[in-house]
Protein backbone atom coordinates (compact mmCIF):
# COMPACT_ATOMS: atom_id res chain seq x y z
CA UNK A 1 0.00 0.00 0.00
CA UNK A 2 0.73 3.78 0.02
CA UNK A 3 2.42 3.66 3.51
CA UNK A 4 4.75 1.24 2.59
CA UNK A 5 5.68 3.27 -0.81
CA UNK A 6 6.26 6.64 0.27
CA UNK A 7 6.99 8.92 3.15
CA UNK A 8 4.41 11.90 3.54
CA UNK A 9 6.21 15.46 4.06
CA UNK A 10 4.49 18.76 5.37
CA UNK A 11 4.33 21.74 2.65
CA UNK A 12 3.46 24.88 4.35
CA UNK A 13 1.98 27.09 1.92
CA UNK A 14 0.49 30.84 1.86
CA UNK A 15 -2.89 31.01 4.22
CA UNK A 16 -4.52 32.65 0.60
CA UNK A 17 -3.57 29.78 -1.02
CA UNK A 18 -6.49 27.49 -2.31
CA UNK A 19 -4.69 24.88 -3.80
CA UNK A 20 -3.81 21.82 -2.03
CA UNK A 21 -0.34 20.04 -1.84
CA UNK A 22 1.14 16.68 -1.25
CA UNK A 23 5.12 15.92 -0.66
CA UNK A 24 6.32 12.74 -0.25
CA UNK A 25 9.21 10.78 -0.84
CA UNK A 26 8.87 7.28 -2.59
CA UNK A 27 11.15 4.14 -1.52
CA UNK A 28 13.62 4.79 -4.90
CA UNK A 29 14.47 8.34 -2.85
CA UNK A 30 12.34 10.12 -5.59
CA UNK A 31 11.01 13.40 -4.26
CA UNK A 32 7.41 14.41 -5.24
CA UNK A 33 5.43 17.77 -4.45
CA UNK A 34 1.71 17.37 -6.35
CA UNK A 35 -0.40 20.47 -5.86
CA UNK A 36 -4.32 20.26 -6.93
CA UNK A 37 -6.21 22.95 -8.30
CA UNK A 38 -9.53 21.77 -8.71
CA UNK A 39 -9.88 25.30 -10.82
CA UNK A 40 -7.67 24.47 -13.50
CA UNK A 41 -7.76 23.69 -16.93
CA UNK A 42 -4.25 23.14 -17.83
CA UNK A 43 -2.25 20.15 -15.51
CA UNK A 44 1.79 20.18 -16.19
CA UNK A 45 4.68 17.82 -14.82
CA UNK A 46 8.10 18.75 -14.53
CA UNK A 47 11.27 15.74 -13.47
CA UNK A 48 14.45 17.00 -12.44
CA UNK A 49 17.37 14.84 -12.68
CA UNK A 50 20.74 15.52 -10.76
CA UNK A 51 22.61 14.98 -13.63
CA UNK A 52 23.74 17.54 -15.61
CA UNK A 53 27.08 18.02 -18.03
CA UNK A 54 29.80 18.30 -14.49
CA UNK A 55 28.72 14.44 -15.43
CA UNK A 56 29.79 14.03 -18.94
CA UNK A 57 33.43 11.44 -19.27
CA UNK A 58 36.12 13.60 -20.15
CA UNK A 59 36.41 11.52 -23.61
CA UNK A 60 32.41 13.01 -24.81
CA UNK A 61 31.26 16.38 -23.97
CA UNK A 62 28.07 17.17 -24.42
CA UNK A 63 26.58 13.94 -23.57
CA UNK A 64 24.30 15.02 -20.80
CA UNK A 65 22.38 17.15 -23.29
CA UNK A 66 22.33 14.63 -25.69
CA UNK A 67 20.45 12.04 -23.76
CA UNK A 68 18.13 14.78 -22.70
CA UNK A 69 17.27 14.86 -26.56
CA UNK A 70 17.21 11.19 -27.21
CA UNK A 71 14.22 10.48 -24.31
CA UNK A 72 12.08 12.61 -26.03
CA UNK A 73 12.35 9.92 -29.20
CA UNK A 74 10.28 7.23 -28.15
CA UNK A 75 10.24 4.33 -25.47
CA UNK A 76 9.47 0.97 -25.52
CA UNK A 77 5.76 1.72 -24.30
CA UNK A 78 5.54 3.87 -27.12
CA UNK A 79 8.73 3.43 -29.92
CA UNK A 80 7.32 6.49 -32.67
CA UNK A 81 9.82 9.10 -32.09
CA UNK A 82 7.12 11.73 -31.89
CA UNK A 83 4.07 10.06 -30.33
CA UNK A 84 4.99 12.89 -27.17
CA UNK A 85 4.61 15.69 -28.78
CA UNK A 86 1.62 14.21 -30.75
CA UNK A 87 -0.28 13.58 -27.92
CA UNK A 88 0.79 16.95 -26.58
CA UNK A 89 -0.18 18.63 -29.08
CA UNK A 90 -3.83 16.65 -29.57
CA UNK A 91 -4.08 17.72 -25.84
CA UNK A 92 -3.26 21.60 -26.51
CA UNK A 93 0.17 20.49 -24.38
CA UNK A 94 3.85 20.92 -25.01
CA UNK A 95 7.14 19.94 -23.53
CA UNK A 96 10.50 21.16 -23.38
CA UNK A 97 14.13 20.24 -21.58
CA UNK A 98 17.22 21.71 -20.34
CA UNK A 99 20.55 20.65 -19.47
CA UNK A 100 22.63 22.54 -16.69
CA UNK A 101 25.80 22.01 -15.00
CA UNK A 102 24.29 19.65 -12.72
CA UNK A 103 20.68 18.90 -13.10
CA UNK A 104 18.60 18.26 -16.71
CA UNK A 105 14.99 19.22 -16.24
CA UNK A 106 12.39 17.81 -18.55
CA UNK A 107 8.23 19.37 -17.81
CA UNK A 108 5.36 19.42 -19.86
CA UNK A 109 2.04 21.02 -19.64
CA UNK A 110 -1.16 20.41 -21.60
CA UNK A 111 -5.23 20.25 -20.90
CA UNK A 112 -6.11 18.17 -17.82
CA UNK A 113 -8.38 15.72 -19.76
CA UNK A 114 -4.84 14.59 -21.61
CA UNK A 115 -2.96 14.33 -18.19
CA UNK A 116 -3.01 10.80 -17.34
CA UNK A 117 -1.80 10.24 -20.34
CA UNK A 118 1.15 13.04 -20.62
CA UNK A 119 2.15 11.46 -17.78
CA UNK A 120 2.09 7.55 -18.72
CA UNK A 121 4.48 8.56 -21.50
CA UNK A 122 6.32 10.85 -19.51
CA UNK A 123 7.41 8.42 -17.32
CA UNK A 124 8.53 5.86 -20.08
CA UNK A 125 11.65 8.31 -21.02
CA UNK A 126 13.06 7.55 -17.89
CA UNK A 127 11.65 3.83 -17.09
CA UNK A 128 12.79 2.30 -21.00
CA UNK A 129 14.20 5.01 -23.24
CA UNK A 130 14.92 3.58 -26.81
CA UNK A 131 17.97 5.63 -27.95
CA UNK A 132 17.48 4.04 -31.49
CA UNK A 133 20.18 4.50 -33.88
CA UNK A 134 17.94 6.42 -36.59
CA UNK A 135 17.24 9.09 -34.23
CA UNK A 136 21.52 9.53 -33.29
CA UNK A 137 22.08 11.04 -35.84
CA UNK A 138 20.06 14.16 -36.53
CA UNK A 139 19.74 14.54 -32.81
CA UNK A 140 23.50 14.73 -32.99
CA UNK A 141 23.17 17.22 -35.60
CA UNK A 142 20.23 19.19 -33.88
CA UNK A 143 22.61 19.75 -31.06
CA UNK A 144 25.63 21.12 -33.42
CA UNK A 145 22.64 23.34 -34.91
CA UNK A 146 22.17 24.43 -31.56
CA UNK A 147 25.69 25.20 -30.68
CA UNK A 148 26.16 26.91 -34.30
CA UNK A 149 22.64 29.09 -33.22
CA UNK A 150 24.51 29.67 -29.91
CA UNK A 151 28.01 31.01 -30.67
CA UNK A 152 27.63 34.76 -32.06
CA UNK A 153 25.66 35.13 -28.83
CA UNK A 154 28.14 37.11 -26.59
CA UNK A 155 26.18 35.72 -23.45
CA UNK A 156 27.14 32.19 -24.54
CA UNK A 157 30.89 33.03 -25.85
CA UNK A 158 31.43 34.54 -22.44
CA UNK A 159 30.20 31.69 -20.83
CA UNK A 160 32.35 29.32 -23.04
CA UNK A 161 35.60 32.04 -22.44
CA UNK A 162 34.68 31.35 -18.61
CA UNK A 163 34.44 27.79 -18.74
CA UNK A 164 37.86 27.33 -20.70
CA UNK A 165 39.66 29.83 -17.99
CA UNK A 166 38.21 27.35 -15.07
CA UNK A 167 40.72 24.84 -13.31
CA UNK A 168 41.07 21.70 -15.95
CA UNK A 169 40.86 19.30 -12.84
CA UNK A 170 37.19 20.60 -12.07
CA UNK A 171 34.03 20.07 -14.43
CA UNK A 172 33.42 23.68 -14.51
CA UNK A 173 35.70 23.78 -17.19
CA UNK A 174 33.84 21.32 -19.35
CA UNK A 175 32.48 22.24 -22.91
CA UNK A 176 28.33 21.10 -21.95
CA UNK A 177 26.16 21.49 -24.81
CA UNK A 178 28.15 19.54 -27.14
CA UNK A 179 28.63 19.13 -31.03
CA UNK A 180 29.02 17.16 -33.71
CA UNK A 181 32.90 17.10 -33.41
CA UNK A 182 32.42 16.07 -30.00
CA UNK A 183 29.44 13.71 -30.13
CA UNK A 184 30.42 11.79 -33.27
CA UNK A 185 33.73 12.79 -34.57
CA UNK A 186 35.81 12.74 -31.59
CA UNK A 187 33.81 8.95 -30.43
CA UNK A 188 33.92 7.60 -33.87
CA UNK A 189 37.99 8.11 -33.89
CA UNK A 190 38.40 6.68 -31.06
CA UNK A 191 36.18 3.48 -31.64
Amino acid sequence: GRAKDARLELVEKSPLDDRNYQALTLRNGLRVLCCSDPNADRAAAALDVHVGYFSDPDEVPGLAHFCEHMLFLGTEDFPEENSFDAYLTANSGFSNAFTEAEDTCFFFSCGTDGFAGALQRFGAFFRAPLFTESATGREVNAINSEHQKNVPNDVYRLGQVLNSRANPQHPYHRFGTGNVKTLLEDTAAKG
